[in-house]
This record gives structure tokens, C-alpha cells and sequence, in this order.
């Protein structure tokens, strides 16, 4: 274990059995690398067996998939295939409506499309083709340009890129972007559950803890391979998934740059192509981070978060969704307290 965990070790003890009962934290930082491991993947022993969580692990990664279909997206930008103010109905035919030709594929990417943040897809749909159709019949929530985070331009971005790349969407990620970048382990569930941290009890729609299988109950429907989730993955893949946003690996570094670089502003939110930038007040990624710190998170407890001025990579993945969805203020000062102890003797050394 370096220097690079000192402090960060305890903050990530502290929050198993509480937060999470399966954590890995992953730290690179000039060229160096450390990853801490705590916790067991699956306490339940319907889900079982247990084991101990290590460096090994996959996780669902749930929205940090956005950053594989962002980097598919550029890729296929940077091919001259697609372009960022080609209109989004150009590749999701089904995607017309009052308003709707006014937005473009730029405007998904950057959750600008004035598309509804969420819709309960599950309910209906049992195939790609059939959410993305629902999808794209959703009326639009708001005016073109204003920020809503949403799921559903990812959505429909599993039909459109496949449609583009002229490949089924799963193998363009991992041909394309997942292999360009060695994310070895990387890919669409299910997944084995022995080396998975378990997620939820779902009660809706599977009666069961779920494990291996994507938490998402819209990605499930679409039979676990889609836009905005369904990626498991361990530290070290999500580290390599970086690269494509950190030094411009298979999208080139003109794109990249212009990813990191801010399109949209919310309340409290600031967005580049595809990644957050570091909110104005309150970031999650704690105080330390500076302004160009760029990154996402995933509902099941996942992050990614790199801050080019101090050449540091911070990945930290859990399962907090294990025990149920009403923890998002305890998960919230936990990933502060990971990055704080990360970040702080950083800054502090740098001074």
C-alpha cells in the first residue's frame, strides 16, 4: 500500500456495512497506482456465495456505461460518421414530434435535449426496439438547451449508434471502445454472479436480490445491454475507460478536450460532453478537486472523477444500492470523505 491511501483507507472501512457492504478504491496519480479493497460481495445468502471483495470484483457500473456510449459516440464523430449537431432523429427515425427536429445528437450528450429525466420504460417494453420507440414518442419536457439529466437520450442512443457503427451496439462498445482502451474485464451483463457485488432486492420485477444482472430496471428490459447502463466492470477497467476522456485514447485528443470542456450549466450542475464537470458548490468529489475536474457517477454507487492540474484519477465503486435506495445522503458525504482523504495531502503537498 503507497502513500496514495493514506487516510483514504479508513473513510472506506467506515462506510462497509453501512454505506455498502463491497468497496474498491482505485487511486492514479503521476504515473502511480493504488487500489484498496474492502468488504464482501454478497452478504445475502439467497444471492450467495459470499466472498471477499478484491481488486478483482465487478460491479455494476449502472450510469458510468454513459462514458463507453459517449466514447462510441465520438469515436464515430471523429470517423466523420456522425456529427454533434446532426439531428438526433437522423439516427432514431422514430424520434419526431413537436420540437423534436431541433435536437441534435450534441444536445443528448451534453442532457440539453429537453428530454424528460426518467420514464418508467420497464413497465412496457421487453426489447431494445421497443423502449427506444417509447422512448422516442415521450414528448418533450422542456425547451431544447436547458439542462435536465436524463436517461433517455442514452436510451435511444443504444439504436442510434448501433445504426451508425452498423453493428450490434454491444459489440461496437467492446470492439471499439472497451478494446481500444483494455478494459479487459469489461463488459455487458449478465455477468457471473460468484465474482459480482450484489446490488438490490428488487421487489418489482424480479423478486429476488439481484446479482450479476444490471440493477436498472430499464436496461433489464432491454435485455441488459443498453446506452445509459448495463456495463459491469472492475477499478482498474473503469480506470482504462478514462483514458478516453483523460488523454483522448480512440476519440483523438481534440475530442477529448472538448468533451472536458463545459457546454451546459444547471442548478448546481455543470456538464461536458457525455462527463460532469465539478459542481459549483457541494461537489461529491469533495473540495480539492479543482474547476477542470471532470467525471460521472452511477445510481448503484459508482463514480469516476479526474482532475487533469493534479494528474489524479480517482475510481470508487460500491454497491450502495444493497441496502435500498433511501441512502443517497450517507453515500453522498461517504464519496466526500473517500476523495478528501484522497485529494487533501495532494493539494496540500503541492502547496
Amino acid at each position: 500500500m503507497t502513500d496514495l491511501l493514506a487516510g483514504a483507507t479508513a473513510a472506506v472501512d467506515e462506510g462497509i456495512g453501512r454505506v455498502c457492504t463491497a468497496c474498491v478504491l482505485l487511486v492514479e496519480h503521476r504515473g502511480e497506482r493504488a487500489t484498496y479493497a474492502a468488504g464482501s460481495l454478497c452478504p445475502d445468502p439467497e444471492a450467495g456465495p459470499d466472498a471477499a471483495c478484491d481488486a478483482s470484483s465487478l460491479f455494476d457500473l449502472a450510469s458510468l456505461t454513459k462514458l463507453a456510449t459517449t466514447a462510441l459516440c465520438l469515436a464515430l464523430v471523429r470517423d466523420r460518421v456522425l456529427d454533434l449537431q446532426m439531428p438526433l432523429r437522423e439516427i432514431v427515425p422514430d424520434f419526431r414530434g413537436p420540437g423534436k427536429d431541433a435536437v441534435t445528437i450534441g444536445h443528448v450528450l451534453t442532457h440539453t435535449a429537453g428530454l424528460a429525466w426518467w420514464k418508467t420504460l420497464y413497465e412496457e417494453a421487453t426489447s431494445v426496439e421497443e423502449a427506444v420507440w417509447l422512448a422516442a414518442q415521450e414528448p418533450l419536457a422542456q425547451s431544447v438547451g436547458t439542462y435536465t439529466y436524463s436517461d433517455l437520450g442514452y436510451v435511444m442512443l443504444t439504436a442510434g449508434l448501433a445504426l451508425a457503427a452498423d453493428a450490434p451496439f454491444a459489440d461496437a462498445i467492446r470492439a471499439r471502445i472497451l478494446a481500444g482502451v483494455g478494459a479487459e474485464t469489461c463488459d455487458f451483463g449478465p455477468r457471473s454472479p460468484e465474482r459480482c457485488a450484489a446490488t438490490e432486492r428488487d421487489e418489482k420485477l424480479r423478486q429476488r436480490r439481484v446479482r450479476g444482472e444490471v440493477h436498472d430496471e430499464n436496461a433489464f428490459a432491454m435485455g441488459g445491454v443498453a446506452g445509459h447502463a448495463g456495463l459491469f466492470g472492475t477499478a482498474a477497467d473503469v480506470a482504462a475507460l478514462a483514458r478516453v476522456f483523460g488523454s483522448g485514447a480512440v476519440i483523438g485528443n481534440e475530442l477529448a478536450s472538448l468533451a472536458r470542456r463545459e457546454h451546459a450549466r444547471g442548478e448546481n450542475a455543470r456538464r461536458g460532453l457525455g462527463v460532469a464537470l465539478r459542481a459549483p458548490e457541494g461537489a461529491m468529489c469533495g473540495r480539492f478537486l479543482g474547476a477542470d475536474a471532470w467525471g460521472h457517477s452511477g445510481f448503484t454507487g459508482t463514480s469516476l472523477w479526474a482532475d487533469p492540474e493534479l494528474d489524479l484519477v480517482v475510481v470508487l465503486l460500491t454497491n450502495r444500492v444493497y441496502f435500498g435506495r433511501a441512502n443517497d445522503e450517507d453515500v453522498y458525504r461517504f464519496r466526500i470523505a473517500v476523495h478528501e482523504a484522497v485529494s487533501g495531502p495532494l493539494v496540500t503537498s503541492a502547496r
